[in-house]
């Protein structure tokens, strides 16, 4: 049950994120950053509110799933969003597929893919209260003071950037997520950690927020990168780290499964160098600044 409702969080990621990157795209300036007056708009733009709608059921499924199996089961499979990304990319916004942006998603799905299959023979879930349960608090907190300095002093962040932070934001969502979870069903109400529930809430506010400048700064199939590849390699590190959900785990096969962490990671390097939409952008940025060139000779 789990895995079926991670997988239907995967779709509708990919869903939501199509409609809200088509209505962010839609706004003057957006790939400038996105402001208030900008967020203020896209509030009363339908299509963003249609994917904001889908995201809201994928998160609610992805909830559940993670409710039911451990954090290092339930999040790498969210990489299968990124391949009905694509194929949505190339059946509404007319996606060139090259070689390169083949060779990006085999390499993330195949490695997150593998990731969790070797993840998940090792995961273990266990009730974390009290002061067990506050170690993820401050990680959560160093994230997101991190995301506050690039949020408010590197307004033009690349897009590469944008989708790090929200990976990483979005992987102390799932974990404090989990772990609240596991306090509620296993033992009661009156023992869940309420400042990882805050530190839930912070995290997924400022990690929404980056999302939406991802959305801004580039093509849709990056965002779903960052949020398939980066969160929930972050996601298995925290819970196996932090929640210990892999102590059991011979070195052999964290050694492997570090490898193909990397692998998934590179895949997000090589689709934000070499997506056809940002090498669209380079070439219009080319011929702005020749073009500007050209116009600073003739007036001198």
């Amino acid at each position: 049950m789990a895995i079926a409702l991670a997988v239907l969080a995967a779709v509708a990621l990919a869903f939501g994120a199509l409609y809200q990157h088509d209505a962010v795209a839609d706004q003057d300036n957006s790939h400038d950053g996105l402001s208030w007056a900008h967020f203020k708009e896209l509030l009363g733009n339908r299509k963003w509110l249609l994917g904001l709608v889908i995201l809201g059921l994928g998160t609610l499924g992805n909830f559940l799933a993670l409710a039911l199996a451990p954090v290092m089961v339930v999040q790498p499979i969210g990489a299968f969003s990124l391949i009905v990304s694509v194929l949505l990319g190339v059946r509404y916004r007319g996606l060139k597929v090259n070689r390169r942006l083949v060779q990006a998603v085999v390499w993330c799905t195949v490695g997150v893919t593998v990731f969790v299959a070797l993840s998940a023979t090792t995961a273990r879930t266990s009730v974390h209260l009290g002061a067990d349960a506050l170690p993820l608090v401050w990680i959560t907190g160093v994230i997101v003071a991190a995301g506050l300095i690039v949020m408010l002093f590197f307004r033009h962040a690349p897009q590469l950037v944008l989708i790090t932070a929200a990976g990483l934001l979005f992987a102390c969502v799932a974990t404090n997520a989990h772990l609240v979870s596991v306090q509620f069903l296993r033992a009661g109400i009156e023992n869940v950690t309420w400042l990882n529930v805050a530190a839930l809430v912070i995290a997924a506010a400022l990690g929404s927020w980056f999302v939406q400048n991802s959305y801004a700064a580039g093509p849709p199939e990056m965002v779903i990168a960052g949020l398939t590849v980066v969160d929930p390699i972050a996601a298995v590190i925290l819970g196996s780290v932090v929640l210990g959900e892999a102590h059991a785990a011979p070195p052999w096969l964290v050694v492997v499964i570090t490898i193909t962490g990397l692998v998934a990671c590179l895949g997000v390097v090589v689709l934000s160098r070499y997506h056809p939409d940002v090498k669209d952008r380079e070439d219009e940025r080319r011929d702005a600044r020749q073009n500007d060139q050209l116009t600073d000779t003739e007036e001198s």
